[in-house]
């Protein structure tokens, strides 16, 4: 009986770890080699974020573009996008926004 115990906990952890390397390996790993791999090739974009991503600054740059008198122009993006707007002028015309992972070509 206790042989029994003891090889039903064995598995039951191997099970605990081995779901725990893949929860790591896709919540952390394989975003951050992805943004390595990016950044290798010339794309750049803000920082890996676990969890919520760019949400923060997406919602604070969309607050704050709406807060402002939009400009009489054919050049809607800044109030649309501002988010967009800001991450191209900054990090050039290949961006990478975390979480989605939306490639901006220009």
């Amino acid at each position: 009986m206790e042989h029994v115990q003891i090889g039903l906990l064995t598995v039951c952890s191997v099970l605990v770890i081995l779901y725990t390397w893949r929860l790591l390996n896709w919540i952390w790993l394989k975003p951050m080699k992805m943004e390595k791999y990016l950044r290798e090739q010339g794309i750049r974009g803000p920082p890996y974020r676990l969890f919520y991503g760019n949400i923060k600054e997406i919602m604070v740059s969309m607050k704050k573009a709406r807060s402002k008198p939009m400009e009489l122009s054919h050049c809607v993006t800044p109030r649309i996008l501002p988010h967009i707007h800001q991450w191209t002028e900054s990090c050039g015309i290949l961006s990478v926004l975390t979480r989605t992972l939306f490639l901006l070509i220009d």
